[in-house]
């Protein structure tokens, strides 16, 4: 299914996939009162931001990485690096955009 697809699209999907995710762990840190209005959270607040950041960081590099790595070791040096390259690309757009909204709202 994946291998139809154009590099800039497949960037685009990825970056999306990962905009998509780092939305859903910003929300989640919006809950953090939760967090602090228990008295154990002084031990569990962070235990679960650790386990966050760890799984961020796998699924991020998979979401990013993933398939370029797969190319990448199939000896498939430039499509590798084309697709890394728009999916980089996408990220910055993104970046980009959400400044932008950030700047003027």
């Amino acid at each position: 299914m994946f291998k139809k697809l154009s590099p800039p699209f497949l960037g685009f999907l990825q970056s999306t996939g990962l905009v998509v995710y780092i939305s859903f762990v910003a929300y989640f840190f919006t809950l953090g009162s939760i967090f602090a209005t228990k008295s154990a959270a002084t031990f569990y607040a962070p235990v679960i931001l650790l386990l966050l950041f760890i799984l961020s960081a796998v699924i991020s590099a998979l979401l990013v990485l993933g398939k370029a790595g797969i190319l990448f070791w199939e000896k498939k040096y430039k499509q590798s690096f084309i697709l890394l390259g728009w999916t980089t690309g996408w990220g910055f757009f993104y970046f980009l955009v959400i400044l932008l909204i950030f700047l003027y709202s």
